[in-house]
């Protein structure tokens, strides 16, 4: 019983930082202030998290957990399917819905630590590793996909992906934004050599 209210505490906590974090900027979030949000005692915050850097840690747990959901949908249609749709797996992987499950701002905040705190950097590896290995683990359930070295498949399309959203997060013009995400959506088909191309649609 203690162990669940201890689960179910921790995650308000959390969850109340990365709200703070959205509106005010990281570094701008002290232990009081999620107090006040919380309504709780900073002493209590800190008897779950002594200190900012364990926040953080928590808040890229956090980032993981909600980052796979956008494999869902890929999966619930397996259940019924034994192939897969390519044009809906690349849907997914470049989704906006990334930056409504996770605020890119507090995720590029957040990655600033792997520079200078190793424990960040290890936990920032292991959440692109699980993504990476859940993107395989779908790329194995297709009976032609699965004959190939889908380790090197899932990694290619990643390092599209990563690049694509670190490109396209400064680009503001929507005709601009589409032209070029097609161009990477058109990359991923071709990695898994589908040939199916994604048309730019005029706005």
């Amino acid at each position: 019983m203690k162990s669940n209210i201890r689960t179910v505490r921790k995650k308000e906590i959390i969850e109340g930082f990365y709200e703070l974090c959205k509106r005010e900027g990281l570094e701008n979030v002290s232990i009081a202030k999620i107090g006040k949000q919380l309504g709780m005692p900073p002493s209590l915050i800190m008897h779950y998290f002594s200190n900012k850097r364990l926040l953080v840690l928590g808040l890229i747990d956090h980032i993981l957990h909600q980052y796979q959901l956008i494999y869902k949908p890929i999966l619930l249609k397996f259940e019924k399917e034994s192939s897969l749709d390519p044009i809906l797996l690349v849907d997914r992987l470049f989704s906006r819905e990334w930056n409504l499950l996770f605020d890119d701002g507090v995720f590029f905040s957040c990655y600033a630590f792997i520079f200078r705190d190793t424990t960040i950097r290890n936990a920032y590896k292991k959440l692109h590793l699980k993504l990476r290995s859940t993107l395989k683990t779908i790329l194995d359930k297709d009976k032609d996909l699965s004959q190939k070295d889908t380790d090197l498949l899932a990694e290619k399309i990643f390092v599209v992906i990563e690049g694509a959203y670190y490109y396209l997060s400064m680009i503001e013009e929507p005709k601009e934004y589409q032209r070029k995400l097609d161009i990477f959506k058109n990359q991923v088909l071709e990695l898994i050599q589908m040939k199916q191309g994604v048309k730019h649609q005029e706005k």
